[in-house]
């Protein structure tokens, strides 16, 4: 690829419909999973999945009838090695969810609903008619943005723990939903919203209001579960994977500058951040010897700088390149976006930029 890693292709055929269970091992290498439809459109994405290691293994249902590809690859450049992938049909596929819809544990297949009024209503969300007591084998709540407004149009799934067949339902203008006739059986609530940032369609999941709503529960007596659009912080659900609502940059050759000190990056805002907001310049810092990813990032444009910063407080200058073959530069320019699939992460992809080798 591109960014440097090396990949396979392995295409199959299905039907509108199928559950396809795929999963990726190997200790040579950390597996990651791309799936294109008959274009080579890009449906889904898998780093590493949950209960996994960094192993892949992930059902989805297929939208369509005819060919996919799935392209093996690694999480970082230049690595390679083998690994073993498997493709089947679980036998419970039949009395799975409905075409379209993901089993559990999947991911959110790409859809193009109508685009949210993110803001659009009046007021907030604390402004907005009280909700009525949850009823019985029902779960109502509310969805609003980072300044408490509600967003029309979120996607919620009150998710089966135990049992395939998500139940969805959409938010209404003043940021509600209900979902009713549940069975006694434990659900896990999760939501998203469709946002328009740097000229495409992103699928943002969206925080809880307690760490415990992400856990299952049974809406015997009714429940409230109520989400928030957040910036940063770690996604609860999948806190073992450090998978977090915010940005993440990953820094290419930083095992050149591994034990000579600490390297500083300054995060320069050039606009405002996904929500409209803006946010002051910031640092964060890693060791070289044992870091190279920062994560949580308010979600934004920035001029990124960068320096070594040694044990007796001395400071040089380290140049940046947005890839692994271009010239260094003082200051680089950095975004996120995605690829507007719904998926149990935050939706974003990765930032990389390189660092110059030192001679």
């Amino acid at each position: 690829m591109a960014s440097g890693e090396y990949f396979d292709r392995i295409t199959f055929q299905g039907n509108a419909g199928d559950a396809v269970l795929i999963e990726i091992t190997s200790s040579a290498f950390d597996p990651y999973l791309i799936v294109l439809d008959q274009a080579d459109n890009v449906l889904f994405q898998e780093d590493d999945s949950e209960g996994f290691g960094l192993n892949v293994r992930v059902e989805y249902r297929l939208p369509v009838t005819g060919s996919y590809t799935v392209v093996v690859t690694s999480a970082r450049p230049g690595e390679a090695g083998g690994y073993s992938l498997s493709l089947s049909a679980p036998e419970q596929a039949a009395a799975g969810p409905a075409k379209g819809v993901p089993a559990a544990g999947g991911t959110p297949p790409a859809q193009a609903p109508a685009q949210p009024s993110l803001g659009g209503a009046q007021g907030n969300a604390a402004q907005s008619p009280a909700l009525p007591a949850p009823q019985p084998r029902t779960v109502t709540g509310t969805v609003v943005d980072t300044q408490g407004r509600p967003i029309s149009g979120s996607r919620v799934w009150i998710q089966p723990a135990l049992t395939t067949g998500p139940v969805e339902v959409r938010t209404d203008s003043q940021g509600r939903y209900v979902a009713s006739s549940l069975i006694d059986v434990p659900y896990n609530a999760k939501a998203w919203a469709y946002v328009q940032y740097g000229g495409r369609q992103v699928c943002l999941r969206l925080g809880m209001e307690s760490p415990v709503d992400y856990d299952a529960f049974v809406p015997t007596a009714g429940a409230v579960r109520n989400f928030r659009w957040q910036l940063t912080g770690p996604i609860e659900d999948l806190r073992s994977l450090n998978e977090y609502f915010g940005g993440m940059l990953r820094v290419m050759n930083t095992n050149a500058y591994g034990g000579r000190g600490r390297l500083e990056f300054t995060f320069t805002p050039t606009g405002p951040r996904i929500d409209g907001s803006a946010v002051a310049p910031f640092i964060r810092t890693i060791d070289p010897a044992r870091e190279y990813d920062i994560y949580d990032l308010p979600v934004g444009p920035y001029r990124v700088t960068a320096a070594l910063v040694g044990a007796d407080g001395s400071r040089q200058p380290v140049r940046l390149g947005p890839g692994i073959f271009d010239t260094g530069l003082d200051a680089i320019d950095i975004d996120w976006t995605g690829d507007g699939t719904c998926s149990n992460s935050n939706g974003l992809g990765w930032a990389y930029v390189w660092l110059n080798v030192p001679e």
